[in-house]
């Protein structure tokens, strides 16, 4: 399989890496050396979350981006915990339920008679994450931020219900999924917080918002479906976009070219949708309108950093594939 260079369809967005990366990197080994195994020091070692936060928020401030670092973590954590239940559905569902009640109670949102179940203590390391939310978020943008980690949770049993199955989905029913199992949903969520800015409502609920969200989280996971074909295959997964596609038209380079096609595709979509959004000035009045920059530059910052984390990190081990003019030839 042969990806043609994917940085040339990104390139005219930011990128760049956190200029703490180096100290939170080292607080994170740290701290997992004392409490983990070695073979679990290694898995984290290879995601390397302190960089995939310092490429996704580049431009956080100093004090949220440690925090962003602890949620990438935790979701990357309670995903791999939630994947390891696959063939124990009474235990994944308990996990569901009592996670979900965890996280509304700690954003301040449960019922005043409602009794939180214990939990694992990797669910219970969410809470000085949402200690942080409910300092900079109302309750309003907390029900927001809860609605996208209900709809996550609640999506990784389709999720399930999908690699169990020996049928290959339809393009439409992956992306169905896809779209909330990414954890996009969760990770932007916390896109304000990040850059202690506030976003306009009117704007949060717009067709506008809704646009660049769609597509910032496609783009990601077209991305990822290309860069991870190789590791999921090994796995034997076939719910993957690239995967679908191939099994269409039962030739990869196809598959890999529409892939990229798309992704070509929405990110002029994204371009044309946020400069008619920074046009806005009679919608917006100037801070508005920078806080509305700053978190789109977030949501490109967040697809070229993912590019540069996955070609850079061991996670998906494409990066010793990558050649001097930025093709990818793997052997599948």
């Amino acid at each position: 399989m042969l990806i043609s260079d994917i940085r040339p369809i990104l390139s005219h967005w930011p990128c760049g890496r956190h200029e703490d990366y180096e100290v939170v990197k080292n607080a994170v080994d740290r701290r997992f050396a004392s409490i983990t195994s070695k073979k679990n020091q290694q898995a984290i070692s290879d995601a390397d979350p302190a960089l995939l936060a310092a490429r996704w928020y580049p431009t956080a401030t100093r004090p949220t981006y440690p925090v962003m670092t602890d949620l990438v973590i935790w979701f990357g954590l309670w995903d791999d915990m939630i994947e390891a239940l696959l063939d124990d559905e009474t235990a994944a569902e308990e996990l569901r339920v009592s996670t979900k009640a965890f996280i509304r109670s700690e954003l301040g949102l449960a019922e005043d008679d409602e009794v939180v179940p214990q939990v694992h203590p990797l669910v219970r390391s969410f809470q000085p994450i949402a200690a942080e939310a409910c300092a900079f978020y109302s309750e309003e943008r907390r029900r927001i931020l809860l609605e996208h980690f209900d709809q996550y949770i609640d999506a990784t049993r389709l999720e399930a219900v999908a690699e169990q199955s020996t049928d290959v989905p339809s393009l439409q029913e992956y992306w169905e999924v896809r779209m909330l199992t990414s954890g996009m949903g969760t990770l932007l969520g916390l896109a304000e917080y990040a850059l202690q800015v506030q976003l306009p409502l009117n704007f949060l609920k717009s067709e506008a918002f809704n646009t660049l969200w769609v597509t910032a989280v496609v783009i990601n996971s077209i991305i990822n479906d290309l860069l991870s074909l190789k590791k999921e295959m090994e796995a034997q997964s076939v719910v993957n976009s690239v995967a679908i596609l191939f099994d269409q038209f039962d030739d990869l380079d196809v598959a890999v070219e529409m892939s990229l096609d798309r992704t070509r595709q929405l990110v002029a979509l994204f371009d044309s949708t946020a400069n008619e959004i920074l046009s806005s000035t009679d919608a917006f009045d100037a801070s508005e309108l920078d806080a509305i920059a700053q978190v789109i530059e977030l949501m490109q910052t967040v697809n070229t950093g993912n590019l540069e984390w996955s070609l850079n990190a061991r996670r998906y081990g494409v990066g010793q594939y990558l050649a001097e003019d930025g093709t990818i030839e793997l052997t599948l």
